[in-house]
């Protein structure tokens, strides 16, 4: 109940406009309430013409009085429809307008509190998972905000008037219309824990669907290039067949609650007639208009029973669906900004860590007493064994991960004591997968800086030795790239993020295994493309080339989480360490 009360708080906003509709469903309730009434005084007045109703003891009354009165029941009955169709527009269209705008924020709320959650959320959640989070999830909220509020609304007071109005026509046959009701409840409470714990195994099935399908479509080129379709098409195959079958079980049991009720309903009718015929005949205490408005009222009791029933069980169904997005809205970001944190202006880009430690588990700690200082302008190279912990140290710059003790300090500030976004805005990253967005050259070039003018942009590719080839397309700089880039080469991808760093014009860089991967062509162009950028910017490189790395100011070799060495190239290369091993190995295999 109480993730309940929280979640229609998505819908406080409109909260006028759902008291519109629920005053617009109370209405059309109330008046659908006089339809049995109204035929049950038809079939009377019809039935006292030809002389059956037995309750009747006057003169049968005349044709043209009984037609008028038809005439008139029927354009009051025209009139409900009316008034019905009128109502039930309006109302589709209200709730049509609060669930459009639950869901639009709802995702948007996701979307930004996503934007704000450290790396570290997204490292230890599959994108699927997430993805099923802002869409799916979220559609079942909107079914119980919106939709089933209402229905909720409309039901229980139909249950109400239909219950009040047959004790007042007969208590007789509404005490055994409403014995059927406990045993309603009794049926739902015996099938619910059943049906639950299926939905929520269905529910979890479909987000290991979503997850394997999100997986495949990313991968698809590792996929094709190691003949894995077939696979990974048995895979997925897997996981839809496991979702259809538990799918199944969860239709049959549903199935199971409703013929049960079913049968409890025409048990309960068979009865009501039964003894309402009775009455007629034997006891002449109502008439035959009667026994059809009260067979009709019993039916409006049973209809909002069953429907609760259901609804409840679309409720329990969107249950997980809520608790899982306030899962994703609670979850707090492990890096985190300071109430008043201080603001960088331009930095010189002096970067000091002191006495670091860092894990990602309490049981793992990946870095261990990490000392190191870089002037403004220099160039840092970090070398060693893949795993050792070089790009978890470069990711402390920008502050994606907090040390677990330590500090990382830029021109004397805590990291910790500082804005990220101004923070951010003085670090440009050019990494080993060079990620673009599926819009055109120049708004990927502009992504970190987007007021540059054409000018600026085309300088910045210029420098990042991409223009040339971004004028052999026929849209230039308007030409789409695709998501992730797909339809440039890795060269031409990499040159692009090159300019979107040289653009943002930051004061420190860093660099991991930019030039991995790469022909010579597109290596010796993306490391002249480097050079430029790298003037006058505090840089850190990760290579595992260390032909890339020997002009570099300072080396530091990190292996297990130390750094082990450091000094130049012209220091270590004979230094009798893991980087003249590294240097052995790798300028033989040049030769």
């Amino acid at each position: 109940m109480p993730i309940l009360l929280r979640a229609l708080e998505f819908v406080r906003p409109y909260r006028w406009q759902m008291l519109i509709a629920l005053v617009l469903v109370c209405f059309a309730t109330g008046t659908n309430m006089l339809l049995p009434k109204i035929w049950g005084m038809i079939i009377d007045k019809l039935t006292e013409h030809v002389g059956l109703t037995a309750t009747v003891t006057a003169p049968a009354a005349n044709p043209d009085e009984i037609w008028h009165f038809v005439l008139l029941m029927c354009g009051l009955l025209a009139g409900i429809y009316a008034a019905g169709y009128v109502i039930g527009y309006i109302r589709s269209r209200i709730l049509l307008i609060i669930g459009n705008r639950v869901v639009f924020d709802i995702r948007q709320q996701l979307f930004r509190h996503l934007q704000r959650l450290s790396l570290r959320y997204f490292e230890s959640h599959p994108h699927g998972w997430i993805m099923s989070r802002v869409l799916s999830d979220v559609e079942r909220v909107q079914s119980v905000l919106s939709d089933q509020l209402v229905n909720i609304a409309s039901n229980i007071v139909t249950l109400i008037m239909a219950g009040v109005i047959l004790y007042a026509y007969n208590w007789h046959l509404a005490l055994i219309a409403t014995l059927a009701l406990p045993i309603y409840v009794v049926n739902f409470l015996a099938l619910r824990r059943r049906i639950r714990r299926l939905s929520r195994e269905e529910r979890d099935q479909y987000a290991r669907v979503y997850s394997t399908l999100s997986e495949a479509i990313s991968g698809v080129r590792v996929i094709k290039s190691f003949g894995r379709e077939l696979w990974e098409g048995r895979r997925f195959v897997k996981e839809i067949r496991e979702s259809i079958t538990i799918s199944i079980n969860v239709g049959i049991w549903r199935a199971v609650l409703r013929i049960n009720a079913d049968f409890v309903t025409q048990v309960a009718n068979l009865i009501i007639i039964i003894v309402g015929c009775y009455e007629i005949i034997y006891l002449k205490t109502m008439s035959i208009g009667d026994l059809v408005a009260i067979r009709a009222y019993a039916a409006m009791l049973y209809s909002p029973v069953i429907a609760l029933v259901t609804i409840s069980d679309l409720i329990n169904w969107a249950m997980a669906a809520i608790e899982r997005i306030f899962e994703t809205l609670d979850s707090v970001p492990s890096v985190q900004e300071p109430d008043h944190p201080e603001k960088l202006g331009k930095i010189e880009g002096h970067v000091e860590m002191r006495n670091l430690y860092f894990a990602y588990e309490p049981s793992e700690t990946v870095l261990r007493d990490i000392n190191l200082e870089a002037e403004p302008g220099e160039i840092v190279a970090l070398v060693g064994p893949s795993g050792g912990g070089k790009t978890t140290l470069v990711h402390m710059i920008p502050r994606f991960y907090d040390p677990t003790s330590g500090q990382v300090l830029i021109d004397g500030h805590d990291l910790r004591n500082v804005a990220l976004r101004s923070l951010r805005q003085n670090i440009g990253m050019v990494m080993q997968e060079s990620f673009l967005f599926a819009g055109s050259l120049r708004d990927n070039i502009k992504y970190g800086r987007p007021s540059a003018t054409e000018e600026q942009v085309i300088q910045a590719a210029i420098a990042a030795n991409a223009h040339d080839f971004i004028m052999d397309f026929p849209d230039g700089y308007e030409t789409r790239v695709g998501e992730r880039g797909s339809r440039l080469s890795g060269g031409q991808r990499q040159r692009i993020t090159i300019a979107r760093a040289i653009l943002s014009d930051p004061r420190i860089l860093i660099l991991d295994e930019a030039t991995s991967d790469l022909d010579s062509e597109s290596e010796a162009l993306i490391q002249d493309a480097l050079e430029k950028l790298m003037k006058g910017r505090t840089t850190f490189i990760i290579a595992h080339r260390l032909s890339t790395v020997t002009h570099a100011d300072k080396i530091l070799v990190i292996d297990e989480g130390h750094i082990t060495e450091r000094g130049t190239h012209a220091e270590l290369v004979h230094a009798g360490g893991v980087y003249e091993r590294l240097c052995n190995v790798q300028f033989k295999e040049a030769q």
